[in-house]
């Protein structure tokens, strides 16, 4: 019996590697190309500081948190929000065409979830 290994098929840490610097474009209904791209734990960690008090809220995380996956709009690169005014700013810039095209987007992409909020935490908002 003879055996193939597949030299190509990557291990798993380089695969871990690849889906970690993996981007995904959409186009949102408004025409603009939105790219997306995992943030690395350092921005996740500064983009919840700039949540300031707003960060135990759930329904301002469920929505916003989504927006630290922002990589560039229309090819111009957008910085992680680093302060609220930046995160709402943020918001603004992509407005209901936008937030809606990410958050149908990113379910099962990046091993995370839609950014959905359910209606018990709108409600103790």
């Amino acid at each position: 019996m003879e055996v193939t290994i597949n030299q190509t098929a990557p291990t798993p840490s380089q695969q871990i590697m690849a889906d970690a610097a993996a981007e995904v474009t959409i186009t949102d209904s408004a025409d603009r190309v939105i790219t997306l791209r995992k943030p690395g734990a350092i921005a996740k960690l500064r983009f919840i500081e700039a949540m300031g008090e707003s960060s135990i809220n759930p329904l301002w995380v469920g929505i916003t948190s989504q927006l630290m996956y922002v990589a560039a709009i229309n090819g111009e690169a957008v910085a992680t929000p680093r302060t609220k005014n930046e995160i709402e700013a943020l918001y603004q810039r992509l407005d209901d065409h936008g937030v809606d095209a990410i958050s149908k987007a990113l379910p099962g992409k990046f091993g995370i979830g839609g950014g959905e909020v359910s209606d018990e935490a709108v409600k103790k908002s």
